[in-house]
């Protein structure tokens, strides 16, 4: 699972967050915790395991996938040319914008 341990778990001390605290905030055992921490979980944690501890430690989810290697920079690359600058946009803005989108590319999928 690539850093994702040692990233987790640096982010977790710089919260001051106590695995107990984590599973208070997120239902996400301590000795799990340990595990993914550690890299000796089984299986890759699940999403909604990933999406808890980046609300949690307030990161963006795409950086924990870049972490834990399901995703790479090659990967993300053309859509950070296509989207830079996209979180400056209002959500009305988002929807227009994909509304013109649909409208361009209508018959081409």
């Amino acid at each position: 699972m690539h850093q994702l341990g040692p990233y987790l778990k640096k982010l977790r001390n710089s919260h001051g967050l106590s695995q107990k605290d984590v599973f208070q905030a997120t239902g996400i055992t301590d000795s799990r915790l340990s595990r993914i921490e550690n890299g000796t979980l089984s299986s890759p944690p699940g999403l909604a395991t990933l999406k808890a501890l980046a609300r949690l430690y307030k990161v963006n989810l795409i950086e924990i996938y870049l972490q834990t290697g399901y995703l790479d920079d090659e990967s993300i690359s053309s859509y950070e040319r296509v989207f830079h600058g996209v979180d400056l946009l209002s959500s009305e803005e988002k929807i227009h914008i994909q509304q013109q989108i649909d409208l361009f590319t209508k018959g081409r999928i």
